[in-house]
């Protein structure tokens, strides 16, 4: 909090959280828009068949997918396209390349993961309009109204994406974590709800209890292990000429343990769903046969497997993109660095990649750990809503720490600043007086 009040009080930051706020309100105002073209009630009756899979969407859309909204998709194909750019990134060199030019080379990237964005919200839209043709509306013929109802799904869908760039470009934090964490925020009540509700006898009281424990418990353990550091100290030789010193001063190299952040989860989760998001959106009876068993995930051994390699090879992707250790080695070796018992050069890379191979392994146990713990305890009677308890608290904990530390740097930026202004203010007053 005290963290928010600073930054409030810096009118560039002042600025970008009001300019967040304003979008996550303007996204949750479409959530209670009703899809034009077919039956609201139908339409409302029909998605809450969709089982894990549209629970997790109606998260992640705020809501929208139970109300039958305009944005029922949410965020879901913006990060389905953004999954598409990064792997494509990696494995295509002229996109790789074009990574490497640093910010010319991002807008690049960000201008085509648009349109692949665009491109996977009409694929969903048709996917969603499929699904719902037993939901048209008698009010108008069935081709303009299922026609008008799949328009209106994929333009709600790209409103949501632009809304995270906007964040991104304009805002405060990641724009996907924000938005996902407004969504948690705004869920949390209802969940809270339904555990009460579907509970009986001494279950009514203890249930949402246990379910607020663990919550709280392990968002306070996400946090402490998101400020957890391995520190590399860097040395730099100086030269003394006469009765100066001159060289570079020792650094540190700050390494998080959490250095993929929450990408990891949002990522794996994302493409697991895939499948799910295909059968489940385009069944007229989503809570039968192939579909049934594709939405119905959190009760899926198999699903708990590849959610685990998923989030190690993710883990592993993130933090490389971040930290180069070959890079780094190199820039220490040219500006005369090294680390104190090594070798600059291929011993530096060497040790500096051990470390950080080890420490992208403490990353992904942290992330595996404390999400497979809820889904243990939901296999107990009456505690299956604890599923996702471990991937919200994970979630939530890592994005408010990435928002935090955003917030600090302006923070910093701004009083560095204040003081440059207030000391070349001081030295045009020295010089005017002198001039006198």
């Amino acid at each position: 909090m005290s963290t928010l009040t600073e930054a409030y009080k810096v009118p560039e930051l002042k600025k970008k959280l009001l300019f967040t706020f304003l979008i996550v309100s303007a996204m949750y105002v479409l959530t209670l828009v009703p899809i034009p073209g077919l039956s609201h009630s139908a339409i409302c009756e029909h998605v809450r068949l969709w089982g894990d899979y549209g629970l997790l969407l109606n998260v992640l859309s705020g809501k929208a997918l139970y109300n039958g909204a305009i944005t029922a998709l949410g965020i879901y194909p913006f990060l389905v396209a953004s999954i598409v750019m990064q792997i494509a990134t990696i494995a295509i060199p002229k996109l790789r390349n074009l990574a490497m030019l640093g910010d010319e080379g991002s807008k690049i990237i960000t201008k085509i993961t648009r349109f692949v964005a665009l491109g996977m919200d009409v694929i969903y839209a048709v996917l969603f309009a499929v699904g719902a043709r037993n939901c048209v509306t008698d009010q108008m013929p069935f081709v303009l109204a299922i026609g008008l109802a799949g328009l209106t799904v994929a333009a709600g869908a790209a409103f949501c994406g632009w809304c995270v760039e906007l964040i991104n470009s304009k805002g405060v934090g990641n724009g996907i974590t924000i938005v996902i964490i407004a969504a948690i925020v705004r869920a949390l009540p209802h969940m809270f709800k339904q555990a009460i509700e579907g509970s009986e006898g001494g279950y009514k009281i203890a249930l949402p209890i246990v379910l607020a424990v663990i919550l709280l418990v392990f968002i306070v353990f996400a946090v402490y292990v998101n400020l957890a550091e391995k520190k590399i100290r860097i040395l730099f030789q100086k030269k003394t000429v006469g009765m100066k010193q001159y060289g570079m001063q020792n650094q540190v190299i700050p390494l998080k343990v959490t250095q993929a952040g929450i990408m990891p989860i949002v990522y794996s989760m994302t493409i697991l769903l895939l499948w799910a998001s295909i059968v489940v959106t385009v069944s007229t009876k989503p809570d039968q046969g192939l579909a049934l068993g594709a939405g119905e995930y959190t009760s899926n051994i198999l699903f708990i497997v590849m959610y685990v390699l998923f989030v190690s090879m993710f883990t592993y992707i993130f933090s490389m993109i971040q930290f180069n250790p070959i890079d780094i080695a190199n820039q220490i070796k040219q500006y005369g660095g090294y680390i104190q018992g090594i070798r600059p050069g291929k011993a530096t890379s060497q040790y500096l990649m051990n470390t950080y191979t080890n420490i992208n392994v403490a990353n992904a146990a942290f992330l595996i750990i404390l999400s497979a713990i809820p889904m243990l305890i939901s296999i107990a009677p009456k505690l299956s809503l604890v599923w996702h308890a471990g991937i919200i608290s994970l979630v939530v904990a890592g994005g408010l720490m990435e928002t935090k530390i955003l917030l600090d740097n302006g923070i910093r930026d701004n009083n560095e600043a204040l003081k440059q202004s207030g000391r070349e203010a001081k030295k045009n007053k020295y010089s005017k007086n002198n001039k006198r």
